[in-house]
């Protein structure tokens, strides 16, 4: 998956209020302790302490294992233990790359940013990708959550008012190479057009015939 793939609303107004109302209390700690190598020079936010907010991570890891779009799009073997993070005024996370292998021992083929704070409610704090068409900023309604490739440089800039709070979570996927997935997902749509206009026939056994033998050779 090397493009950018957006999922609203995995997290509705009840979970949204949930997360905020246990991240009330003094939960969070510097999150230099969890960056490694370059990362700790460029990284100025602070991350929740997990002991501190008993189930809010099994939820949250719920939440976006649960939902149908995130794992056509991520195909999850699986995901790394989730963090919160919060950006008050003057921090930032420089460039950097995630790594490769997370502490948990699972490979990070995709990474993802799920927003926790309306928009309009800070300045700065956007979500900047490095691109082949320049720098791409984004900054998403509250329980929105992106997808993007884990190998990419990115930053979160200078937060200027307010405070922004995210997870942030790393995918292992069934399928390794990010072109084979796409082409899985791009074989998935052409079906499920192809029954909706002409129904099931044929053309639409040898579709799902093709799709599923190539999930199946390319599963890591």
């Amino acid at each position: 998956m090397e493009s950018l793939y957006v999922i609203p609303q995995v997290l509705g107004p009840e979970q949204l209020a949930q997360v905020h109302s246990s991240l009330a209390g003094d939960v969070f700690t510097d999150g230099k302790a969890s960056a490694a190598g370059m990362a700790k020079a460029v990284k100025n936010n602070e991350q929740v302490d997990a002991a501190k907010v008993p189930g809010l991570m099994q939820m949250l890891q719920g939440a976006v294992l649960g939902h149908a779009l995130f794992r056509q799009l991520a195909m999850p073997r699986a995901v790394s233990k989730l963090m919160v993070s919060r950006y008050r005024e003057g921090m930032e996370y420089g460039t950097h790359t995630d790594a490769a292998i997370m502490d948990t021992g699972h490979r990070s083929d995709i990474s993802f940013t799920l927003f926790l704070s309306e928009p309009e409610s800070y300045d700065g704090g956007e979500l900047a990708m490095e691109t082949p068409f320049g720098e791409q900023r984004l900054k998403l309604k509250a329980g929105s959550l992106i997808l993007y490739p884990t190998g990419g440089l990115h930053r979160v800039t200078p937060v200027t008012r307010g405070e922004r709070l995210a997870v942030v979570g790393w995918v292992e996927s069934r399928v390794r190479d990010a072109r084979q997935r796409e082409i899985l997902l791009d074989l998935d749509q052409v079906r499920k057009a192809y029954l909706d206009k002409v129904g099931h026939d044929r053309m639409a056994d040898l579709l799902l015939k093709s799709s599923t033998n190539l999930r199946r050779m390319w599963d890591d």
